[in-house]
């Protein structure tokens, strides 16, 4: 099956050789090499800086990217991300991280949609099962590979991915999506967009998807019952005047479930349902000043076999873009308070019961010019104050270089991931009892990156890493500490070949190696070498972008992923294919096949793994 795979992929590239040059009205828009050096982005310092001039290791995933895929979800568009280590353990769960300690309850990864955080103050994770959003109407995904502590604050120790939607001024209209597949059962999705008046326009939407179970895991428990369905609707509201700024209201509302759809405390399955309210400001009241204000409540209730955990988050965040002579000042301060009330089987293992949490923060950037903007030094820290570590510091400096068709820039920074509810209060005497004397974790990050363009045909980005970490958390019985550090060094490369105005090659590899070890006071129940052995050493991705003709598009990835001795996976090469026909300028229809080249493989659990299964899927978009 492998070969045939590879065959397949190989074959889809040489039929663009022999082709004759085409005038194409559907030109590899948002995608070719061109525009992507001129994209802006604003994650890495809070900003809008070019990607082709951005002194980190930042990947984007256009618009373009993702219809091209035909993903349904935010998980499996990330497959494609250098660096990104992404594993599906089940029908709709999934273990996501950047340059290491990946797991279900991968910790030092902040995840945003428009800048609203999405992971969980109970253990600092991102439960990907319960977020969702429509990805056609997603303008673009930042992923900065590399701490983002000192504008971000804790837990973006790893790296930082910004889910960013798009104004509601582009998605006016209509359009509709229906789907269904082996695998992925059913999508049915809705979006409208219309005028309210000359500066004010709105958006609403419903989404709506199942998932079959996944394949059978080492127990030869065939189709164990973990299929998912997901419900989510939502709205945005954008207006932009000159006299009072850009103004954006937005919300959702989702339910979903997995597995057997009887909830509760002890029973199977897991449910989940929340809402969140949101509203932006931006003003600039000159060329040299923005002002931002962001405000948002968020509310989500999770149950499972052994905790139902109900939490509301309010978050506070103001900032100012300051421009002077050659300075470039950032600089802000927030407040987020969480109210939490989480029951668990058997009672008592949180204690206690109800709690609130607040955070503060500040932080300031200086990006300062020299050399004909040739020269860019960065300084900058974050002050923050929680309630589990009282208070932390994250500094950073970065500097780059910019030549006529090249960058090259190095950054040192120091991230935090701060303590949670779930190890500061978890209670489960005699074998456990609560964290509460428990350090941050500490995470000192050196890098190095160049990024290069020929021609407008060809573009390399490398970024190299070595990053010390100390007072990683450790299962020290009867309690919890802070017994493990390491090393973890690596290096993660894109190439970009523009081999005509409608064909697109990407190859994409990274290489990492981590070394931890315990302290010499350590009880030795938590293994270094499981820390380790779930890191793939080595990831490679081949992309390519083709459009046929006007009509027609075909696009095909293979990747491959390396071995995780410690979830004892093997490693595994697999490949999806993407088919799209545009019968009319507003009609669309795309026929997508995933997870080629195995009858079904395994990407993540020693012993509840559940395989995943190749999948074939059609979906009609209709505009109107």
């Amino acid at each position: 099956m492998k070969p045939l795979l590879i065959g397949m992929f190989c074959t889809s590239l040489s039929g663009v050789v022999a082709a004759e040059p085409l005038t194409l009205a559907l030109d590899i828009k948002g995608t070719s090499l061109a525009e992507l050096m001129t994209l802006k982005i604003t994650s890495l310092s809070r900003k809008s800086e070019s990607l082709s001039r951005a002194p980190a290791a930042v990947y984007v995933i256009t618009q373009d990217e993702i219809r091209r895929m035909g993903v349904t979800h935010i998980a499996e568009a990330l497959r494609y991300v250098p660096g990104v280590e992404v594993a599906r353990m089940e029908a709709n769960k999934w273990a996501i991280s950047i340059r290491g300690s990946n797991s279900r309850t991968a910790n030092k990864l902040l995840v945003m949609i428009d800048g609203r955080s999405i992971y969980s103050p109970l253990f600092s994770g991102v439960l990907w099962e319960e977020k969702d959003v429509v990805l056609e109407d997603v303008e673009r995904i930042e992923v900065i590979r590399g701490p983002g502590g000192t504008t971000w604050g804790a837990n973006a120790v790893n790296g930082v991915i910004n889910i960013i939607t798009k104004d509601s001024r582009d998605t006016l209209g209509g359009q509709i999506k229906l789907g269904a597949g082996l695998e992925e059962r059913g999508l049915a999705q809705a979006r409208y967009g219309w005028w309210i008046d000359e500066q004010t326009t709105a958006r609403v939407y419903g989404k709506f998807t199942e998932r079959d179970d996944s394949g059978s895991g080492p127990t030869s428990r065939a189709f164990r019952d973990d299929g998912a369905r997901m419900r989510q609707s939502g709205f945005r509201l954008d207006r932009d005047s000159p006299e009072q700024g850009h103004l954006t209201l937005q919300g959702d509302l989702y339910q979903g479930d997995l597995g057997p759809k009887d909830h509760g405390l002890g029973a199977p399955g897991q449910a989940q349902d929340g809402g969140n309210l949101k509203l932006d400001w931006a003003y600039s009241p000159s060329t040299e000043r923005t002002h931002e204000l962001q405000l948002y409540y968020d509310d989500t209730t999770l149950e499972t076999r052994s905790l139902i955990d109900k939490r509301q988050v309010w978050s506070f965040d103001y900032q100012v873009l300051q421009r002077w002579r050659n300075h470039e000042l950032v600089a802000g301060v927030g407040y987020r308070q969480i109210d939490d009330e989480v029951e668990t089987r058997p009672a008592g293992l949180l204690l206690p019961v109800r709690r609130s949490d607040e955070l503060m923060s500040a932080f300031i950037q200086d990006d300062m010019a020299f050399l004909d903007d040739r020269l860019h030094l960065i300084l900058g820290t974050k002050y923050e104050r929680n309630d589990y570590s009282n208070e932390e510091w994250q500094p950073s400096v970065r500097a780059s270089y910019a030549f006529d068709d090249a960058l090259i820039w190095a950054a040192w920074s120091k991230a935090v991931r701060t303590p949670t509810r779930l190890e500061h209060d978890i209670f489960s005497p005699p074998s456990l009892v609560a964290g509460q004397n428990l350090k941050p974790e500490y995470a000192s990050v050196y890098e190095l990156g160049w990024r290069q363009q020929w021609q407008e045909r060809w573009q390399l980005d490398i970024a190299a890493y070595w990053s010390e970490y100390r007072d990683l958390l450790t299962l020290e019985p009867p309690t919890l500490g802070n017994e493990m550090g390491g090393t973890v060094k690596g290096i993660e490369t894109s190439l970009s070949y523009q081999a005509r105005s409608n064909w697109l090659l990407r190859l994409n590899y990274s290489h990492a190696e981590m070394d931890m070890s315990l302290s010499r006071g350590s009880a030795g129940v938590s293994d270094p070498r499981v820390v380790e052995g779930n890191m793939p050493r080595d990831m490679l991705q081949l992309i390519s972008l083709w459009d046929i003709n006007p009509r027609w598009q075909l696009n095909a990835y293979l990747r491959y992923v390396d071995a995780l001795p410690g979830q004892r996976i093997s490693s595994y090469w697999a490949g999806d294919l993407s088919l799209a026909w545009r019968p009319a300028q507003k009609t669309q229809l795309q026929l997508v096949a995933r997870h080629l080249g195995h009858s079904e493989h395994f990407e993540w659990g020693v012993n509840a793994a559940n395989a995943v299964e190749p999948d074939l899927a059609l979906y009609l978009t209709q505009e109107f």
